[in-house]
């Protein structure tokens, strides 16, 4: 990967470098833009072509290299007694799923995102809740033991905001209805078949 980034830094450099010094020599010699123009029309625009679309694709590799590189080893540092500990942020958004989904009983589901922010880390809860339950003591409930496993299990100082989006209330009917669809589903598939 160092080598492929270093590759493609010294190519794009070169590539900069060269098309700079072109500018400049157009902007300034008027015969040098002359010849260069007259060569540039004696060239098959095929050649263009696959030069830029061959520096297009080198550079979209590149970004996208990069880009999962840098979501991979998101993660939160701090010193431990015998020096640095980095967590990674999938672990931290995977253990505050479980947590909270066995400790608090009004939560049908829940989908948890992290984002490192200047404040600290910032904590985004996407919830269903289970209809009957109250939904700011609920919410409460989900920042407080957000807050509290963050501190004290993971060991995360600064912490930004919290915030939690109730994007359903679930009903039991709901849940008895799906069950049926499924049921109906699965014996139109043993009819058909």
């Amino acid at each position: 990967m160092r080598i492929f980034n270093r590759l493609v830094a010294w190519i794009y450099s070169l590539a900069s470098l060269y098309v700079s010094v072109l500018f400049i020599l157009v902007w300034l010699d008027k015969e040098f833009a002359n010849q260069f123009f007259r060569k540039i029309e004696a060239i098959q625009p095929y050649k263009f072509a696959f030069a830029g679309g061959g520096l297009l694709v080198m550079g979209a590799i590149w970004l996208v290299s990069v880009i999962e590189h840098h979501y991979r080893t998101r993660s939160v540092s701090f010193s431990g007694p015998g020096g640095l500990v980095r967590v990674n942020l999938s672990a931290i958004e995977d253990f505050l799923v479980n947590e909270i989904r066995q400790r608090i009983k009004a939560v049908k589901r829940i989908r948890v995102s992290t984002i490192i922010a200047p404040k600290g880390l910032q904590v985004y809860n996407q919830v269903i809740i289970w209809a009957g339950y109250d939904i700011p003591t609920t919410t409460g409930k989900i920042q407080d033991l957000v807050k509290r496993l963050l501190q004290d299990t993971i060991g995360v100082e600064r912490l930004g905001e919290i915030k939690v989006l109730v994007y359903r209330i679930a009903t039991t009917e709901e849940e008895t209805i799906s069950k049926e669809e499924e049921d109906e589903s699965a014996l139109e598939d043993t009819e058909i078949g």
